[in-house]
């Protein structure tokens, strides 16, 4: 009985990192090769099909499922350099802890762009411990969460660069609910996630579920021990430099 509770905290513990590995920083500015991208299964995506709850320790079991979705899904791999440059340029974030925030604002000083913070509404908890259980219960039950403020108007740009954390081996909840229900159709969204070790492809299913017919670049990863020189070859191969 006493390893199970150490191995539950050391779980936790690693969650924990999961959350924080991106976050909030900055303010926001609001406005208004061809490959497309599907959702992995027809209906609406499921993040988490295990049948077991994110208070287990199931993070082998979720990722190599991810990971396998991932494999499915078609993404672009490059596009003709300079392509996108000076096109109609999205650069939206959700954060929590700073990174993804602080990443956000260094593309937008690299391409130009607006910049939108995707945030909650309600405002998730800033208490660690709170939001673990508030995000495990989205992912849990499959809750699309009301988003705050007025949303952009996606059909009027070209190109969505699309940063976030990695919450409980996917995508934050947030990621759907901003782009469910959008006409994407042939916009180019190039994704950028930041995790403590987990790599880009286990959030890929549920983004592309969320945003059928948009063209998907290859998401970029920025774990604990990235450091931030691949971005500029990243928005390069994208079409963005």
């Amino acid at each position: 009985m006493k390893l199970v509770k150490i191995m539950r905290v050391v779980f936790l513990g690693a969650a924990m990192f999961l959350l924080t590995a991106c976050g909030e920083t900055g303010t926001s500015v609001q406005s208004t090769s061809e490959n497309t991208a599907s959702a992995p299964a027809s209906g609406v995506y499921v993040p988490n099909q295990t049948g077991k709850p994110m208070s287990e320790d199931i993070k082998d079991e979720l990722e190599s499922k991810h990971k396998q979705e991932a494999a499915a899904i078609k993404t672009i791999q490059e596009e003709p350099k300079g392509s996108h440059k000076g096109q109609r340029i999205l650069i939206a974030y959700f954060t929590w802890g700073g990174r993804s925030g602080e990443v956000a604002h260094m593309i937008q000083d690299k391409i130009g762009g607006d910049l939108y913070e995707i945030k909650r509404d309600p405002d998730y908890s800033r208490d660690y411990s709170t939001v673990l259980k508030e995000s495990a219960q989205e992912v849990d039950e499959n809750v699309h969460p009301q988003l705050a403020g007025t949303q952009p108007d996606l059909s009027q740009y070209d190109v969505i660069v699309l940063g976030y954390p990695c919450w409980w081996f996917t995508a934050p909840m947030t990621i759907p609910s901003f782009l469910e229900g959008k006409d994407l159709a042939g916009k180019l969204i190039v994704p950028y996630m930041c995790s403590y070790s987990s790599p880009f492809e286990v959030t890929l299913p549920a983004l592309a579920a969320a945003a059928p017919g948009a063209r998907l670049f290859t998401g970029l990863t920025l774990d604990k021990d990235t450091d931030y020189s691949v971005i500029d070859p990243w928005l390069d191969k994208a079409g963005l430099l």
